[in-house]
């Protein structure tokens, strides 16, 4: 069965909430298989919920925002330079946002189960819950960019679009309303 979209685009309609791989890619050769459950799916935007692992926590401003165990909702785009990442803390309390500056995908799914390969361009942008933000691994960026994993121009897009997000921020229009208002399924 299909469901009528707007311009007379045809989606169909598959069951929510169901298991997802999101393949995610750090350049060279570093790739991950994150399992998460996809919420929502459309042409342009997956939205997906997983409990993190992670390696060491992540601090911002004196607190623990991504530790394993937080849960991220994730919002992946169509052709688009960056993700985004809502984080709770084991306690459902929202800790902030996480910004991958990413090469944009024409394609968000390979299969039912199974995102296309997301590949980082190194930059990210952590948001508080009040609006501060603070640019993330720029080092890392910048060796990326000297070891030729990344071109110039590659690294000169991911630049201005990082910058684009940041001006959002600072205008108060990104996150946008329909990232703010998803919240996680079972807090």
């Amino acid at each position: 069965m299909a469901v009528k979209a707007r311009r007379g685009y045809s989606v169909p309609k598959l069951n929510l909430p169901r298991p997802v791989t999101v393949v995610y890619r750090r350049l060279p050769n570093d790739v991950r298989e994150l399992p998460g459950i996809l919420r929502r799916e459309s042409r342009s935007r997956l939205v997906v919920e997983m409990v993190l692992k992670v390696s060491s926590p992540r601090r911002m401003f004196g607190k623990t925002v991504v530790d394993t165990g937080f849960t991220a909702i994730w919002f992946v785009y169509r052709d688009r330079w960056y993700d985004i990442a809502k984080f709770y803390d084991q306690a459902g309390r929202f800790t902030g946002y996480y910004c991958d500056i990413l090469k944009p995908q024409r394609k968000l799914l390979l299969s039912r189960d199974r995102t296309t390969t997301l590949t980082d361009l190194f930059l990210d942008l952590w948001i508080t819950p009040s609006g501060k933000y603070v640019i993330l691994d720029e080092d890392e960026f910048q060796n990326a960019v000297t070891q030729g994993y990344i071109s110039k121009t590659l690294a000169n897009e991911a630049r201005k679009h990082l910058n684009f997000l940041i001006r959002q921020v600072k205008r108060g229009r990104f996150p946008s309303k329909s990232v703010k208002q998803i919240e996680l399924l079972h807090s």
